[in-house]
């Protein structure tokens, strides 16, 4: 569906469903929001699924040139991270508190925030990502060191 709001995607494994959940209904209003799940029912799943699944929506080629944010949820957000931060053009960023949140895009410009539903309320989960959402990569100085990341190879 065409929408003139930005478009946030969400996932999580079966640790961070409530979380996910908690989110989309803090963002339905404001973005357009794509849950790629687990969906009611799924049971237990496999981070590593969802995380690959959110990651290859964010740096397909039809979005080449939209700016599509994706937030990540899992019980600590560690292995979500993990796996994202494998694909080129990803840059996840735990996030634990309001202070991390901007950091991560100021510095960063991280494009998908990654949440731990164990190790953050849900309360806390709101301003983090309000945080995150109207924060932005605006100093030169991190331009350089994002140009050196999008061209890092091992």
């Amino acid at each position: 569906m065409s929408t003139d709001k930005d478009q946030i995607v969400i996932a999580s494994d079966h640790n961070g469903s409530a979380a996910k959940n908690y989110i989309i209904k803090m963002l339905i209003d404001e973005y357009d929001v794509v849950d790629m799940g687990p969906y009611e029912g799924d049971g237990k799943v496999d981070y590593i699924d969802y995380a690959e699944r959110l990651c290859r929506y964010i740096i397909s080629p039809d979005r080449k040139e939209e700016n599509v944010l994706g937030i990540l949820i899992c019980g600590t957000g560690t292995g979500m991270s993990i796996v994202a931060n494998r694909f080129p053009g990803i840059r996840a960023a735990i996030v634990t508190d309001r202070a991390t949140s901007a950091l991560s895009k100021e510095h960063n410009n991280a494009n998908v925030l990654v949440l731990g539903q164990w190790r953050t309320p849900l309360g806390a989960m709101d301003e983090i990502v309000e945080t995150w959402l109207n924060t932005f990569c605006t100093q030169q100085r991190h331009f350089r060191r994002l140009r050196k990341l999008e061209n890092f190879k091992v």
